[in-house]
């Protein structure tokens, strides 16, 4: 066998680092677990990485075959190496090499030790469950209700508001609004924007509760964790509940809450708020993020 070389042992150590993102991105993508890091939407994009990053793994391969023929390729410079001062071969210096390779190796070798235990399970059929093509099905046999001229007339605003006050015209003619992961930031946003209209209408949302210093003792919020773009930017949506016994629910806790709803005012904005009568406990889903549509006009 023939003793690996310098300049093959740096091929070789770029080829782990190509396979290895190849199958870490693959992996994500197959299991579905990639819905933990970015938004459905950009799901395709990830996969067209993976794609590129398996041509490169190819030429990496022939690059790495090559090597072990010949100590260094060729390289078209037009002159010789000697008493120019540089040269083509890959750097001999051992930190360099180090810190150059570990910022590469270190997501892999991290990606092994720190799995994503906390969501065991296969994703696979998930993976589009964010970027439904369609409007809810329990929305869409309302459509005709919004041209209702007085409902029109309730629900009149600005151009910048336009969709999400057809949103709520849907969401107004509901019996019950139920919160589920289509749309929960959509559905929200419409009730936030017109609050008063929605006083006393029956309710049903699935959340983890937390609380906000912000909130009297007998108050707390019921919400999901919002990722608009990628992990980098989650952040909490939710709905202000109201609740006697508010103290005995544990924080990060998930239940299911109905009730009634009411208008509050939060960071002098305002909001609606929960006026618990159901409360039962749930369990946290498989995904637990929820994911803006970012088509959602169009389909309304």
């Amino acid at each position: 066998m023939k003793k690996l070389t310098g300049a093959a042992a740096h091929q070789l150590l770029r080829l782990v680092v190509l396979l290895g993102f190849t199958a870490l991105l693959g992996y994500l993508l197959l299991t579905g677990e990639i819905l933990m890091y970015i938004v459905p939407q950009l799901v395709l994009y990830i996969g067209l990485a993976a794609s590129g990053l398996l041509v490169f793994s190819g030429f990496q391969i022939v690059l790495f075959i090559r090597s072990l023929k010949q100590p260094a390729l060729g390289c078209a410079c037009g002159h010789d190496h000697d008493g120019h001062g540089h040269s083509h071969l890959p750097s001999r210096s051992l930190w360099k090499n180090t810190l150059v390779y570990g910022l590469f190796l270190a997501p892999l070798l991290l990606s092994v030790w720190l799995p994503n235990q906390a969501f065991a399970g296969s994703l696979g059929k998930s993976l589009t469950a964010g970027a439904s093509t369609e409007a809810p099905a329990e929305l869409v046999q309302l459509k005709k209700g919004t041209e209702d001229p007085a409902l029109k007339q309730l629900f009149k605003t600005d151009k910048y508001n336009r969709d999400y006050a057809t949103l709520g015209m849907l969401l107004y003619q509901q019996d019950q609004i139920e919160m589920k992961d289509q749309w929960f930031i959509e559905k929200l946003q419409a009730l936030n924007t017109f609050p008063s209209h929605f006083e006393g209408k029956s309710i049903k949302i699935k959340g983890y509760i937390y609380r906000d210093p912000e909130l009297k003792g007998n108050q707390f919020m019921i919400g999901r964790l919002a990722m608009t773009h990628c992990i980098a930017d989650i952040a909490p949506y939710g709905i202000i509940a109201e609740y006697p016994d508010a103290a005995s629910l544990g924080n990060d806790s998930w239940v299911t809450l109905t009730g009634t709803l009411s208008q509050t005012t939060y960071h002098n904005q305002p909001v609606i708020k929960l006026m618990v009568q159901g409360i039962e406990p749930a369990t946290a889903p498989t995904i637990p993020y929820i994911y803006p549509d970012w088509d959602f006009a169009k389909k309304l």
